[in-house]
């Protein structure tokens, strides 16, 4: 029997469909995947001023900050992924988001001046890592970072990790649609059933049968404001100070969320080039692109 559980975090709607016979078993789990990624909300908010982060941000500058491991973990998983990417995924990128509206939803159009002022704090070279202390330091006031094209994906992670560890053989989980986990197969079936999103509403669904592997999709049609006739995406590319233009989405499917999840975005960033370079590094990698 397929269960399906539902509940909201990190600004989108979580879904879990779990294979479990056991109702009481099965709600217990549901909890404590939801408790998980609460905790995680908590941590990672740049949203919620006693998060974890707001504190990083707040004081990384000043002095050194001391993290739990698990965040200290996911810094560095960025700082990876940003030098494997070329800086097309790029954690700090939040002064830029605070420039463009899209922190607070107050949309503008900033200048040039002002784009190069924001691009001067931005960059993970200004965050430095010291492992055996796991101390964190922002190398000059201003940087800030933000996790919201990782974090879903670090989330899901930890979840999968915890369905694990409750010996779970059978279960998906969506973060907003945008990353899920397929873990084994629902009965009598290959694999979870997942559609490719494509940006044009009227493209023919592609379906894919998905077994111990993650999926995501970026892509600039869900969040962006119009002005004078055009319109602006909230990717924005950290190199440049602009929204992201060259795709209209990209799909990444492999067997880590967190990797799904910042690699769907940097890919659109960096748009054909990037993808053929991972695609060749990669060979193991899935990726759709629509432009």
């Amino acid at each position: 029997m397929i269960r399906t559980f539902t509940w909201r975090a990190m600004g989108t709607e979580y879904q879990l469909h779990l294979v479990e016979a056991d109702l009481t078993r099965a709600e217990a789990i549901a909890d404590t995947l939801r408790e998980e990624v609460k905790r995680l909300e908590r941590q990672l908010s740049l949203y919620q001023p006693d998060s974890d982060l707001c504190y990083l941000n707040a004081n990384a500058a000043k002095a050194p900050v001391r993290v739990e491991p698990g965040l200290f973990q996911l810094l560095q998983t960025c700082k990876t992924l940003w030098e494997q990417t070329n800086g097309a995924f790029d954690p700090t990128i939040t002064p830029l988001l605070r420039l463009w509206g899209f922190v607070d939803g107050n949309y503008r159009l900033p200048s040039p001046d002002e784009i190069a002022d924001a691009l001067e704090r931005v960059g993970m070279e200004w965050v430095l890592l010291e492992p055996e202390g796991r101390w964190v330091y922002y190398g000059r006031e201003g940087v800030e970072l933000s996790f919201g094209a990782i974090g879903k994906g670090w989330a899901v992670a930890q979840c999968m990790r915890l369905l694990t560890q409750y010996e779970v053989a059978s279960a998906l989980l969506s973060a907003g649609g945008s990353t899920l986990y397929a873990l084994g197969a629902p009965p009598d079936s290959e694999g979870w059933a997942v559609e490719i999103p494509h940006p044009k509403e009227d493209a023919q669904t592609t379906i894919l049968y998905l077994r111990d592997r993650a999926f995501s999709t970026s892509g600039g049609t869900e969040q962006f404001f119009e002005m004078d006739g055009k319109r602006y995406a909230h990717i924005l590319d950290p190199r440049t100070g602009y929204p992201a233009e060259k795709l209209l989405s990209v799909s990444v499917c492999a067997p880590d969320p967190t990797l799904t999840d910042a690699l769907s975005t940097a890919l659109f960033v960096g748009g054909q080039p990037l993808i053929d370079q991972w695609r060749q590094q990669h060979p193991e990698l899935q990726i759709w692109h629509f432009g």
